[in-house]
C-alpha cells in the first residue's frame, strides 16, 4: 500500500503589508516574514514509527506577485529538514509545468481546472499529486498540526481498504482533541447551531 501524506501550506504578504485587494483569502496564511508552523509540523513527523510514506508539501501564495518568494521560503523550510522519507515539493512553478504539459497535449481544459488558488482547488491538488505519484492512500494534514502519536501511520493503515460490517472503508477521518483532552467541543448552545 503506497501512502502519500500531503501538507498544504498557505503563505501571504509580510505582516507590515498584510492583505491587499485581490489577494486570496485563507483563514490563517503565514506571513512571508515569519517562520510559521510548517517546520514544526514536519519536525513532528520524526516521532512516527512507520515512515513508509512519501510527503508532499503543496505551497500556495495569496497573490501572484509573491509566488516566487513563497516558493523560495517554503522550499528552504522543506530542505532544512531531514525526515528520512522522500519529500516532494509542489507549488506555482510546478503547477505551470503541469498546465503546460496539458496545453502541449491539446488538453487545454485540464490546464484550466488546475489552480493553486482557493481551498477547493488546493484540496483537489492534494488529491491529484498523490494520484500522479500512484499512491493508494492519501493522508491530508494541515501545516499547523503536530504528530504526538508514534503509531499514527499504523492507525491510518488499520482499516483503510478493509471491510467493516460488509462495507469497504475508503476514507478515515480524525478528530481534534480539545484542551481538556476530550474530542467533543463543550460550548453553550447558540440559536445558529
Amino acid at each position: 500500500m503506497k501512502i502519500t501524506m500531503v501538507i498544504p501550506t498557505y503563505w501571504g504578504r509580510e505582516r507590515k503589508i498584510g492583505w491587499k485587494k485581490g489577494d486570496a483569502v485563507y483563514d490563517h496564511p503565514t506571513p512571508l516574514d515569519s517562520e510559521g508552523t510548517l517546520k514544526r509540523a514536519m519536525e513532528s513527523i520524526k516521532i512516527l514509527k512507520d515512515k513508509d510514506f512519501e510527503l508532499a508539501i503543496i505551497a500556495a501564495a495569496t497573490a501572484e506577485d509573491i509566488e516566487e518568494r513563497v516558493e523560495e521560503k517554503v522550499l528552504s523550510i522543506v530542505e532544512s529538514e531531514n525526515l528520512g522519507i522522500e519529500v516532494i515539493f509542489f507549488s506555482h512553478s510546478k503547477l505551470r509545468e503541469v498546465q503546460n504539459f496539458f496545453i502541449d497535449s491539446k488538453k487545454k481544459d485540464y490546464a484550466k481546472i488546475l489552480k493553486l488558488r482557493g481551498y477547493s482547488n488546493i484540496r483537489n491538488l492534494c488529491l491529484l499529486v498523490p494520484h500522479i505519484l500512484s499512491s493508494d492512500v492519501v493522508v491530508l494534514i494541515d501545516d499547523d498540526e503536530v504528530f504526538e502519536d508514534p503509531e499514527f501511520i499504523r492507525k491510518v493503515k488499520e482499516f483503510i481498504g478493509k471491510k467493516v460490517n460488509g462495507k469497504k472503508i475508503l476514507a478515515v477521518a480524525g478528530y481534534y482533541l480539545q484542551s481538556d483532552g476530550n474530542y467533543r467541543l463543550k460550548q453553550d448552545f447558540q440559536p445558529w447551531m
